[in-house]
């Protein structure tokens, strides 16, 4: 589907809403008190067990006499919702839409991307905002904790040319190890990244992302499968390869 553009106007600015901030918050600090609640109610127990991860603290906790070891235990756990909360908000995101360039922050980190740079901004999935350069390569990828209405008014407010879903999807195809389309490098990389999904570990994942998107290799993926298509020079050299089903 094809970019829609309204009429421009003053800069929009886009961040994590006072909702969503505070449902989170609520949500940690009652899962981290309820985690508090049951590692006392088995402090005495997993004190018993050999091997067990920080034994000698839980021994401590265990031998804490109510009302004062409930307590410590609950304020533990409160304590510990409100970090996972602090951490996850600490990288939220904050756009700002003008006419003529976008500025988005993410924690400490802020990226100045001018319009004329931008061929296409999308959402991927409800994980990131894109945006994609004149030569179809990722600009940048931002975490996307923002109201997916909102993104979308503001940028087609202000015409950017904003698209419901990745517009090169039909140019993407499925990775197998060691194609001959692709560098070794890039096969390499491509190996590491499918090992990182396997193990859950994002941040290495992401990593592996931007190091290919620099060799020109954009990579998606649909649960364990990876797909891949080419920009620039690259692109221009690989003759006859068949697109296999694209991720949605």
């Amino acid at each position: 589907m094809g970019p829609n553009k309204t009429e421009s106007g003053k800069s929009s600015q886009l961040r994590v809403s006072t909702r969503r901030v505070a449902a989170l918050w609520a949500t940690c600090v009652v899962i981290g008190a309820g985690l508090g609640w049951a590692l006392r109610a088995v402090s005495e127990w997993a004190a018993s067990v050999d091997g067990m991860p920080l034994r000698d603290w839980i021994s401590v906790l265990a031998k804490v006499p109510d009302p004062y070891g409930t307590v410590l235990c609950l304020l533990l756990g409160v304590g510990f919702g409100a970090e996972v909360a602090r951490r996850t908000l600490k990288d939220s995101v904050a756009v700002s839409v003008q006419q003529d360039r976008v500025i988005w922050r993410a924690g400490r980190k802020t990226r100045r991307i001018a319009r004329a740079e931008i061929s296409a901004v999308y959402l991927d999935g409800v994980d990131d905002l894109v945006f994609l350069g004149t030569d179809t390569g990722e600009l940048a990828r931002a975490n996307n904790n923002l109201n997916e209405d909102a993104v979308k008014e503001a940028f087609l407010r202000h015409g950017y040319p904003f698209f419901d879903a990745d517009p090169h999807l039909e140019q993407y195809m499925r990775w197998v190890e060691d194609l001959p389309e692709l560098s070794a490098t890039a096969n390499a990389l491509l190996k590491a990244r499918q090992k990182a999904l396997a193990d859950n570990a994002a941040e290495d994942a992401a990593e592996l992302r931007a190091d290919l998107a620099k060799l020109g290799v954009i990579v998606r993926q649909n649960d364990d499968r990876q797909f891949y298509r080419l920009i620039g020079e690259r692109a221009a050299e690989v003759t006859g390869a068949q697109p296999d089903e694209a991720p949605v």
